[in-house]
Order: structure tokens, then C-alpha cells, then sequence
């Protein structure tokens, strides 16, 4: 039997082709002009396939209705069942797998990125020289310093500027799944103590050097929390007032996970009391941000269009998962 492709993801068909030259892949939709397909396009073309490989196209029980012939599902993302309708799949026999963690690795890295602006003022001090408020034709500081510093008073840079070494500092990491996993590892490399809550499985397996804390032990005793749980209907703002009043007044917080879990009155609210000095999300309850949202006028707060996971990983990643679920299913053995 000589199978039939539709890809309607964003990964690397060429890979595919080379790989599977037994294989006949058609492409549609995202992958084509990046724009999602309609349902009822989708619906129109999926009789002949045998497999579907999509990413952001919803899947609807009309859909299934319509593809007599489609035998496996691979979903490019983590958050599937939003997008296909698994009961269905069921139903008809139909496999369905997904990319689960195939953006960690961004995401952890932004997470990063975040922490270190953070404790050490980089875009803060960035502002600062670009808007020409620290600039100055002016040398007050001995000659054999010019190379090395700014200046020695109390509003030098060197001194106002100061921030903080995340090596002293501990991480509470709310969520311990496959981001979580890798925010772990990046923070220990950086010499950060790390702990751990996860509301959704209490029995996970613990790394090296981490330790295991209750929600509010974490919030409590962390220097940065930083969310990496789905959205439940028990967790759903999670964080609110009391939540960001346990918090150290120092402490910065951070959501790259989903705008549900975050009471977003209550992030500002702690903001401007000063009830943590900072804090950094990729993602807010309505999509994109309005012009008028609050959220734009809180301050030290930095927000980020939804773009944790968006780096090139997302398509190379994607595409070795998706060549290993292919192998899986067709009972294949490729050395790789």
C-alpha cells in the first residue's frame, strides 16, 4: 500500500520526502501561506489521505466524516484534543499522536532571557543610553578607568545599575512537565537552587538538586516564579492577590504558559503596590492584547507577544518527532 500525506503543519517537507520516498506528501494550508485552513476546506480534500500531519487546523467530527481513508493523525503541538476531535477518532478507529514538548527548549530559553533582563537591567539599561539619559560628553573619572567604567558615584551606572547574580538565587518552577523539565535544567547550569510544585501530578520524579515544595512554600520562599501548567478548571487564576502577596516584595514573576492561569487585575495590582518588583508574560487572557488593556500601563512589566515558543526549534524539533511517529506507524526501521 503506497500511503497518502496531507501536511498541513509547518516542519520540514523536504526532510520528509528524502526520508519517505515511498510516500506520496501533499501540502496544504499553513505550511503553504501560513493561513489557517477552514474546517470545511479541510473537509473537502481529506478523502484520499491516509495520514494527516496538521498543526493549528481544527479537526471536526465533519472532518472525520469526510476521511474515509485516514488511519493516523499526527498533531504538531501540544495542546491537541483544542483542535481534534479525539472522541471521534475513537470512534472510528483513527491513531492520534502530538508533538508534546517540542518547544521546550524556547521556551525555557525565553524564560531565561526574561530572569536575566530582569536581575540585570539590560533593556532597562538599554533605554537608558539609547534615550541619551546617561550619555554625556563629559569625562569626570580618571583616564586608566575610561575603558572599564562609566563612573564611580552613587548614580554611575556602574553603581545605580547594579543587579543581582540569579546564581544566588532560588527558582520556583509551578508546573513540571516537559518546559518545566527544561527550565529546570537551564536554571541549574546557570547555579540557581530550584523547586518544583505541580498541580497537576503529584507523583512526578524529581531531577538532581531539585526539591519538592507546596504552592505556598514556593511562592514563599522563591526568588522568581515562573508558571509551566495548563490551564484546569482547579488552577484556572491561579495567581491572584494573596497568591502575589506571598511573594517576596524582591521576587519577579513570570507566565509563559497559558493567560488563564493569572489573575490579570491582581498581576497589576501587585505591581504598582510593589508587591514584587517585576514581572514578564508571553501570554494574557485575550489575544491579541487590546490597545486599552491595563496590563500596558502597569509598571515593570515586560510583555511579550506570545512568541516563547516561536524559534526555529519549533520546525526542526517538529520534524524529528513527526519522522519517529511515521516510523512508529508504518513499522519502519530507519537508522536515523
Amino acid at each position: 500500500m503506497k500511503y497518502k500525506v496531507l501536511v498541513t503543519a509547518e516542519i520540514d517537507i523536504d526532510v520528509l520526502r528524502n526520508m519517505f520516498n515511498d510516500i506520496e506528501f501533499d501540502t496544504a494550508g499553513y505550511i503553504e501561506n501560513h493561513e489557517v485552513m477552514d474546517s470545511g476546506d479541510l473537509k473537502k480534500i481529506i478523502a484520499p489521505y491516509n495520514i494527516l500531519i496538521s498543526e493549528f487546523e481544527t479537526v471536526t467530527k465533519d472532518v472525520l466524516d469526510a476521511a474515509d481513508n485516514l488511519k493516523f493523525i499526527i498533531c504538531c503541538r501540544g495542546g491537541f484534543r483544542s483542535v481534534i476531535d479525539v472522541e471521534t477518532c475513537k470512534e472510528k478507529g483513527i491513531l492520534v499522536e502530538h508533538n508534546a514538548g517540542r518547544n521546550a527548549g524556547a521556551v525555557a530559553e525565553i524564560v531565561m532571557g526574561y530572569i536575566l533582563n530582569w536581575a540585570r537591567n539590560i533593556s532597562s539599561s538599554d533605554k537608558l543610553v539609547h534615550n541619551r539619559v546617561i550619555t554625556s560628553d563629559t569625562r569626570n573619572i580618571p583616564k586608566e578607568y575610561r575603558d572599564s567604567i562609566w563612573g564611580f558615584d552613587n548614580n554611575s551606572p556602574y553603581v545605580a545599575l547594579r543587579g543581582r547574580s540569579v546564581s544566588y538565587m532560588t527558582l520556583g518552577i509551578v508546573g513540571y512537565g516537559n518546559v518545566g523539565r527544561k527550565v529546570a535544567e537551564k536554571a541549574l547550569a546557570f547555579g540557581m537552587k530550584v523547586m518544583i510544585y505541580d498541580p497537576i501530578d503529584v507523583s512526578i520524579s524529581l531531577g538532581e538538586n531539585i526539591v519538592r515544595a507546596d504552592f505556598k512554600k514556593l511562592l514563599s520562599e522563591a526568588d522568581i516564579v515562573t508558571l509551566h501548567c495548563p490551564v484546569t478548571s482547579s488552577n484556572k487564576d491561579m495567581m491572584g492577590k494573596e497568591e502575589f502577596k506571598l511573594m517576596k516584595k524582591d521576587g519577579f514573576f513570570i507566565n509563559a504558559a497559558r493567560g488563564g492561569l493569572v489573575d490579570e487585575n491582581a498581576l497589576i495590582w501587585a505591581l504598582e503596590n510593589g508587591e514584587i518588583s517585576g514581572a514578564a508574560i508571553d501570554v494574557t487572557k485575550n489575544e491579541p492584547i487590546s490597545d486599552e488593556d491595563p496590563l500596558l500601563n502597569a509598571p515593570n512589566l515586560t510583555i511579550t507577544p506570545h512568541i516563547a515558543g516561536a524559534s526555529d526549534e519549533v520546525v526542526k524539533k517538529g520534524t524529528e518527532m513527526v519522522i519517529h511517529k511515521l516510523i512508529g506507524f508504518l513499522g519502519m526501521d530507519i537508522v536515523m
